[in-house]
């Protein structure tokens, strides 16, 4: 996939995002463009590595922050997905004119939270989601529509049914295969995406 179609997605992989990863891979996939997550990369590799590569190969990148803060009482705030976001930033400012294009979107889960804790990225596409995977389907189709207005994308209800038809169909058919519901729920990443693409492409046909 060339620069202009890859999306690089920094964002956190604990069970409980699950509910909000998974419609996101599938609608990158759904509108014709390529996922970059280093959590499908081989962990023999250094990870800043993967990130970074990952941001010079993306004209678009989505990055949620909603996990960067204590997520229980004495828990420390998670600054992984900020520093991703800087690195980004970084690339965008003084990687040359070729990144002079790049698209980036920050989505939370509170609306304004990062205006209050991390003022200096005013000025940036900043999105909530609720922790509600239909909303974050609309946010991020409506993003891509305004940094990729040259593409016609399909509306977030549209995607948010063929989601929902695609996991029904990719569920019976690895239960058929003898998977389990725990296995379906639990695949790698790597294998969401590979199923996500043969399906789309199957339906598109």
């Amino acid at each position: 996939m060339a620069f202009s179609t890859n999306v690089f997605i920094n964002c956190p992989f604990d069970n409980e995002f699950r509910v909000i990863l998974r419609p996101l891979l599938f609608s990158i996939i759904y509108f014709g463009l390529e996922p970059k997550i280093s959590k499908t990369e081989s962990s023999g590799n250094v990870r800043v590595n993967q990130i970074k590569k990952h941001i010079r190969e993306s004209k678009f990148s989505i990055h949620d922050l909603s996990r960067s803060r204590p997520m229980q009482i004495n828990d420390l705030p998670r600054f992984n997905m900020p520093y991703e976001l800087g690195l980004d930033v970084g690339c965008a400012e003084f990687g040359g004119k070729k990144y002079q294009g790049k698209r980036i979107l920050i989505l939370e889960t509170e609306p304004y939270h990062y205006q209050k804790v991390l003022s200096d990225i005013a000025g940036q596409d900043i999105e909530s989601h609720a922790n509600n995977p239909e909303t974050m389907i609309r946010k991020v189709r409506n993003w891509f529509s305004t940094a990729d207005p040259s593409n016609a994308y399909p509306s977030a209800n549209r995607v948010w049914i063929v989601y929902n038809q695609f996991y029904a169909d990719m569920t019976k058919n690895l239960v058929s295969k003898d998977f389990t519901l725990a296995e379906v729920e639990d695949m790698p990443t790597s294998d969401f995406i590979k199923f996500s693409k043969e399906w789309v492409r199957d339906f598109t046909a």
